[in-house]
């Protein structure tokens, strides 16, 4: 895949996950019942910085996790 793209999803997926930030603060401070909203759009946000990540990289962070959940 183009590195453009990946650059352009990586960039939407976290500008995103701002925007959830965003909106958790807002949900905190003003009690607006906004879940579907929060959750679709950090679902939507994530799949975008997966999709923009090389194979590398997935590959040493789920290593990274497992060896977090295996040292128990």
């Amino acid at each position: 895949m183009n590195n453009e793209i990946k650059g352009m999803c990586l960039f939407l997926g976290f500008l995103g996950l701002t925007y959830v930030a965003l909106l958790l603060l807002l949900v905190l401070f003003t009690s607006v019942k906004i879940a579907k909203s929060i959750v679709f759009i950090s679902l939507f946000s994530s799949a975008l910085i997966t999709f923009g990540l090389s194979t590398q990289v997935k590959t040493r962070i789920t290593n990274r996790i497992q060896s977090l959940f295996s040292k128990n």
